[in-house]
């Protein structure tokens, strides 16, 4: 039986991103004032938040195991 060579895990725990979005959620709402904002542009500012926050944590991730 031929031993697997294991690789650092290319992904961050699941709780990790659950962390990091929900406290930057909270920033992003107490700094923008979301009821100021068109629900458009709150939506967008939402998405792109969470994938520029994934993003982060799954490269910081990746750098902090190599």
């Amino acid at each position: 039986m031929e031993a697997r060579e294991q690789r650092p895990a290319r992904w961050a725990p699941w709780w990790v991103y659950v962390i990091a979005l929900v406290v930057t959620n909270q920033l992003r709402i107490q700094w923008l004032q979301p009821e100021d904002l068109a629900t458009w542009l709150e939506v967008a500012l939402g998405v792109t938040a969470m994938a520029l926050v994934a993003a982060a944590v799954t490269a910081i991730w990746r750098a902090a195991r190599r």
